[in-house]
């Protein structure tokens, strides 16, 4: 298995499997297949570009040993000069026949290495949904803590509404 930046070339593979994790995980993304469906190969470009010296935004994939690219994660820097110090983790996604396999931690901790130069950013955040298939013991185990209260209705998904929680992960400490 490979893990590497994602560039504007690989646009129509992570295309691809951004709608496909649309469809089979609905309630795993804020965005919808409808919404994404109708962006251009541009907007897919621009979507995974990796931006910024520091990074400020980029998203890796993992890719199987024949080279099929089986899931990603985002990150994003926060561009508003006083929250500098934080950034975002979103959008993981594994494939289903590849999951149990330990490829979401391998790309949670790719993340955390690639950032972890980056001496500026204090604060890692992220929400999740909270379901029978919450995320949260597993970004527990990266050190994440739940931050604040649960978000009630945060998301209408498929006519549902979808509580969440804010979790996040202290890079720095200051006092």
């Amino acid at each position: 298995m490979n893990i590497r930046f994602l560039e504007e070339n690989d646009a129509v593979i992570y295309r691809q499997l951004r709608l496909s994790s649309l469809q089979e995980s609905p309630f795993a993304f804020s965005d919808s297949y409808e919404d994404q469906v109708k962006n251009s190969i541009i907007d897919f470009e621009l979507e995974i570009k990796k931006t910024g010296n520091p990074l400020e935004s980029f998203t890796l994939g993992i890719f199987s040993n024949q080279d099929q690219l089986i899931g990603f994660v985002k990150f994003k820097r926060d561009h508003r000069s006083k929250a500098r110090h934080r950034a975002s983790l979103f959008s993981l996604y594994v494939q289903p026949n590849h999951r149990g396999k330990g490829i979401a931690k391998k790309l949670i901790s790719s993340l955390l290495s690639t950032i972890g130069p980056i001496t500026e950013i204090e604060q890692l955040q992220l929400s999740t949904i909270i379901s029978k298939d919450s995320l949260i013991d597993f970004y527990k185990s990266f050190g994440f803590e739940i931050l604040g209260d649960v978000i009630k209705n945060d998301l209408i998904i498929d006519n549902q509404y979808v509580d969440a929680i804010y979790m996040v992960k202290h890079l720095k400490n200051k006092n």
